[in-house]
């Protein structure tokens, strides 16, 4: 196997190997662990389809102070590990703003997370050189055959209000937004909007498109072998193709 350009991000010094049992709820995982069943809190809503099928090799990493004995952050994925759990997006993007690391992103400043915009909350607040940005995360967690990640999975009405509501911030002018789809899955080389399973995103999104708002897509993995997560291209290309637009 040819190991990829990448590099470490966040350490997880304390990952375990465990085995998928069964999805229990939207937010639970059983898993085997040393062959003992155990109940994994999952920190993602999406349906994350093959991936969490019985005996696939995941990746958990142990809480204190929960119901649940493990956190499921990772899914083994073409000799690496796909990385499921959206709050690792979240902190792994925060990391490389903190890096300066996002080439689209240069000199901006985390100003703070959960902007409130209309009814909802916006992942983040920046300031690019004076300017307030706005960013929403994505996660892309499918795999279409060409190594592409996908997004959505499932129906998204909260992802389509996200866009028409980014829309509407940056069409009052001197003030920028992106929508970032964090491909979670080793070595993607693109991201793929996956609009055949919302036929409704298509519009929101071209709406966004003609109001300013940027698209953009990082890649964002597990290493189990490093025990760290690491990153790829931080600027993927991006397939709106099924939308024609």
């Amino acid at each position: 196997m040819v190991r990829p350009i990448y590099q470490n991000l966040i350490m997880l010094r304390d990952l375990l190997e465990c085995s998928i049992v069964e999805r229990t709820s939207r937010f639970t995982v059983v898993v085997d662990i040393g062959g003992a069943e155990a109940v994994a809190y999952l920190n993602n809503t999406g349906r994350l389809e093959g991936y969490l099928a019985r005996g696939r090799k995941g990746f958990c990493i142990p809480l204190e102070r929960s119901r649940a004995r493990y956190r499921l952050v990772g899914v083994e994925d073409n000799g690496y590990a796909a990385l499921v759990d959206t709050r690792l997006h979240e902190k792994s993007f925060e990391e490389l703003v903190a890096r300066d690391a996002i080439p689209w992103l240069r000199s901006c400043a985390l100003v703070r997370r959960g902007y409130p915009l209309h009814s909802s909350r916006i992942d983040y607040e920046l300031k690019c050189r004076n300017r307030t940005t706005l960013v929403e995360l994505k996660s892309a967690i499918m795999r279409f055959p060409d190594n592409f990640a996908g997004y959505p999975d499932a129906p998204t009405p909260r992802g389509r209000k996200h866009l028409e509501e980014l829309a509407k911030f940056v069409s009052g002018g001197d003030r920028d937004a992106y929508v970032v789809f964090v491909a979670g899955i080793p070595n993607a080389k693109g991201f793929r909007l996956n609009c055949y399973i919302d036929k409704d995103i298509c519009k929101s999104i071209g709406n966004a498109l003609e109001n300013g708002v940027k698209f953009k897509s990082i890649n964002i993995y597990l290493d189990p072998y490093l025990k760290s997560i690491v990153f790829g291209d931080l600027d993927l290309p991006i397939d709106f193709g099924c939308c024609n637009l």
